[in-house]
C-alpha cells in the first residue's frame, strides 16, 4: 500500500504531489500527530488516554528506529571483525574436515578469500570453510 500526500495550498496556486511512500517513518508519524492536534475540535478535544496512547506509540516507534540503526551498525562491525579473524588464520596450521572428504586434513592456511561473505581458506590443495575447521595450532 502506498500513501500519496498532496499539497494544494502552494503559493503559486498549483498543486504539488510528494512521491508516494510504502512506509511511514517517525517524522511522518509526528507530522500526523501535530496535524491531528491542530485540527481537532476545540469543543471535543482528544481524550487524554487516547493522546497518551498516541505518544506512547510515537516513543515506541522512535526506539525501534534507533534500535534498528544500532543493530545495523553492529552487523557492519561484526562483518569486518569476521574478516579480521579469518585473515588471522593465514600462516597458521589448522585441522579441518572438508565436506568433500571422509578424513580430517592438517595443513597451513596459505590464502583466504570471501565468497558471499563467508571465508574460504586454502589448505594445501583443498578449499575449506570456517565451519569445517576443527582446530587451530596456536604454536605455528
Amino acid at each position: 500500500m502506498t500513501i500519496e500526500i498532496t499539497d494544494t495550498t502552494s503559493s503559486t496556486g498549483t498543486s504539488t504531489t510528494r512521491v508516494a511512500k510504502k512506509e511511514l517513518g517517525k517524522d511522518d508519524f509526528l507530522l500526523l500527530l501535530t496535524k491531528q492536534l491542530q485540527n481537532q475540535d476545540p469543543m471535543n478535544p482528544t481524550d487524554n488516554a487516547e493522546f497518551s496512547s498516541q505518544m506512547t506509540s510515537y516513543s515506541t516507534l522512535e526506539q525501534i528506529t534507533n534500535m534498528a540503526s544500532s543493530l545495523e551498525s553492529f552487523l557492519t562491525l561484526n562483518a569486518s571483525n569476521y574478516k579480521v579473524q579469518a585473515m588471522g588464520l593465514l600462516g597458521r596450521e589448522v585441522t579441518a574436515l572438508p565436506s568433500t572428504a571422509t578424513e580430517s586434513i592438517t595443513g597451513t592456511v596459505s590464502s583466504v578469500k570471501f565468497v558471499d561473505g563467508e571465508a574460504v581458506f586454502t589448505v594445501g590443495d583443498q578449499e575449506i570453510s570456517m565451519a569445517e575447521i576443527e582446530s587451530i595450532n596456536t604454536t605455528s
